[in-house]
């Protein structure tokens, strides 16, 4: 079965889910500016970057279904790069003619490895995040309380978004659109008129729950917030150390 992008969040069992959500979600941070900021055209860049990579994700407890469709996705997205490499080869540049092979297998190289690390990490920060977990962790640093909500609000929104496409699609099939073509384009043409309604519905019973619960007047920080402790204040020096070897060595290449 495939991996549902929504299932990912809250399904990391590692370490780091025992720190509190604000720890995560800086160290995250932190590890997926310290991928891009390395050099991945050196041998101690592209190093560092793996490990970095290789380390987040044990940390986080990162399941190996959702770590399979998210390296096969990355290099869906990003493999095709190197089908421009003999165009690199053959034609010329600003400074000149074309460059070498190597050279022209830099760039997509880079591509590739930043691309992957920042969605590996990316991913596994949220597989140490629920719903919860990301509204007080965002509620707990100096971040904008309207961003805060806005951001907590559009997670929430996908998980409705998925689900009810799923149903409408399923009914869809049953109904047998997925079977003749001209069946499936009048269902297609219908679509808007069912399924933007039942969207619609369902945010507006969300509303009305969060408004009877209280969410428009009372401060969400009342509902609980998880205090940086001993082994939160590590990793956080941990995860700027990390910061401070990829500028090092971007500074090297420099």
């Amino acid at each position: 079965m495939r991996t549902s992008w929504h299932e990912i969040w809250g399904s990391g069992r590692g370490p780091a889910a025992r720190l509190a959500p604000q720890t995560r979600i800086l160290a995250g941070a932190a590890f997926f500016a310290a991928c891009l900021m390395s050099p991945a055209l050196s041998a101690p860049g592209t190093v560092f970057i793996t490990a970095t990579t290789a380390v987040w994700i044990y940390a986080s407890g990162l399941p190996g279904r959702a770590l399979r469709s998210s390296a096969l996705l990355g290099l869906a997205m990003f493999l095709p790069y190197f089908l421009l490499v003999p165009l690199m080869v053959k034609g010329p540049s600003v400074t000149g003619p074309g460059t070498g092979w190597a050279g022209a297998l830099a760039v997509p190289w880079g591509i590739l490895l930043h691309g992957l690390a920042g969605l590996l990490i990316a991913t596994a920060t949220i597989a140490t995040l629920t719903a919860s977990d990301l509204r007080g962790g965002l509620l707990a640093l100096p971040f904008p309380r309207v961003l805060a909500a806005i951001l907590v609000q559009i997670v929430h929104q996908t998980f409705v978004l998925l689900s009810e496409t799923n149903r409408v699609a399923a009914a869809m099939a049953v109904r047998g659109g997925s079977g003749r073509w001209r069946a499936a384009v009048r269902m297609l043409s219908s679509l808007p008129r069912v399924w933007l309604p039942r969207i619609l519905g369902r945010a507006d019973r969300v509303a009305a729950a969060m408004e009877i619960r209280g969410f428009a007047e009372a401060d969400l920080r009342i509902f609980g917030q998880r205090v940086i402790r001993a082994p939160d204040a590590v990793v956080i020096v941990l995860a700027g150390a990390v910061l401070a070897v990829a500028a090092t060595l971007r500074l090297r290449l420099l």
